[in-house]
């Protein structure tokens, strides 16, 4: 069984993946034995520096076209099959998935020490969303596979809510960029804001973080998966499948009204929604994976309770 494996998801952007691995191999986790570092590349356009040849595998997703918006998600799940393997005989004792610009904080494996073998969580975020994301596989056990039906918008959302369902005492939610926060640990970090362009503004009165795009590349990415037609198609998606599933609304995001997608307020904390009254079910996708799951059906799955050819 490995210590630790890490995953990063990459398109395009090889200068800043170079640069995010840099940051890697100078923090603490370089002091970690029996670890493996891994690039799944979605982007015919890649280059690694010479001095990562030996310390980093490199996956490439050759079937997904280099014009797609791709499918974040699928990756997660390919790194939870990938690096975990069997949920029930696991081969690493911890998995951290990172997107290509995630800086990791310096002493982001102490802190995470601290925070799974200290404190008891096993489902720990960064600062920011889902850049990086860090999971003991009884994590992936409780709260299940990333949505692929959410391959960018909203997927971090709905994987956090069924955190907060299904693995509420034992997850440490810090996405302070958006708001969503549970167990929050302010002091033990394990994502930096350094280096990538993070910005203080006001809104409504309050100062708050926002993430702006590096650079042209970087907009034009965003522009090509998160704006448009495939932000609303994400919403209609997510809206439709958390509808009716919590007693004080339903899904909502606007300037006026928050509270699922950003800022969560404490109803939602203290009283989660049921996503067992979900009309959207979740069908097995990665059978040879997902049979390690414990307790499909409180996920919501599909029930395949129909005896073979009746």
């Amino acid at each position: 069984m490995k210590k630790m494996k890490v995953y990063i998801m990459t398109y395009k952007r090889t200068d800043v993946l170079n640069d995010t691995i840099t940051k890697l191999f100078k923090s603490d986790f370089s002091k970690i034995k029996n670890t493996e570092v891994n690039v799944i590349n979605n982007h015919s356009e890649f280059y690694l520096l010479p001095e990562f040849k030996d310390k980093v595998n490199v996956l490439h997703n050759v079937l997904r076209p280099d014009w797609s918006n791709g499918n974040i998600s699928e990756n997660y799940n390919q790194a939870f099959i990938n690096g975990i393997i069997d949920l029930k005989n696991p081969d690493t004792e911890i998995l951290v998935t990172l997107q290509n610009d995630a800086v990791v904080d310096p002493n982001w494996c102490s802190n995470l020490d601290f925070l799974f073998n200290k404190k008891g969580y096993d489902f720990v975020t960064g600062l920011c969303g889902d850049t990086i994301v860090a999971y003991k596989p009884s994590a992936v056990n409780k709260i299940g596979m990333w949505d692929e039906n959410l391959p960018a918008q909203y997927k971090e959302t709905d994987y956090f809510l069924r955190a907060l369902i299904h693995n509420k005492e034992k997850s440490s939610i810090n996405d302070i960029v958006h708001g969503i926060k549970l167990n929050h640990e302010p002091e033990y970090p394990i994502e930096s804001f350094d280096d990538r362009n993070f910005v203080t503004v006001a809104h409504q009165g309050e100062e708050v973080i926002k993430r702006k795009p590096d650079d042209d590349e970087q907009q034009e990415i965003w522009k090509n998966s998160r704006g448009g037609l495939y932000k609303l198609t994400a919403w209609n998606y997510f809206y439709n499948k958390w509808e009716d599933t919590w007693q004080h609304g339903n899904p909502v995001h606007n300037s006026k009204k928050q509270g699922w997608i950003k800022n969560w307020s404490k109803e939602i904390v203290d009283s989660p929604p049921d996503i067992r009254k979900s009309k959207v079910k979740t069908f097995i996708k990665y059978i040879y994976f997902e049979k390690g799951i414990d307790d499909l059906y409180s996920k919501n799955y599909f029930e395949y309770s129909r005896p073979q050819g009746l």
